[in-house]
């Protein structure tokens, strides 16, 4: 609630070519068991009793984001005036250890 997925929004307006990965939002709310048939909204339990649900939540977090990571298209080809292409991270892995 800082503002990352704003900012993130403003540079894919600013700058349409870069490839910006978000934070998968929709899975951190529907989080299903394998025996259970429905699905469970984890970052809402995190919100409302952390002591309980903020290690698994932050756990399941930083594994989705490694996934986003590592399943991430390559990075689109350079760009004349940009020596690298860019991909930008709506959170870094490295945050989690904070």
């Amino acid at each position: 609630a800082v503002g990352k997925s704003t900012f993130l929004k403003l540079l894919g307006a600013t700058f349409p070519r870069w490839h910006l990965v978000t934070e998968p939002l929709t899975q951190w709310r529907k989080v299903t068991a394998e025996a259970s048939k429905g699905s469970t909204n984890l970052l809402q339990l995190m919100y409302e009793e952390p002591a309980r649900w903020s290690y698994t939540f932050q756990t399941l977090s930083c594994i989705s984001r490694l996934k986003a990571m590592l399943e991430s298209p390559p990075p689109p080809e350079r760009l004349p005036g940009n020596p690298q292409p860019v991909q930008v991270f709506e959170r870094s892995v490295y945050s989690d250890r904070y």
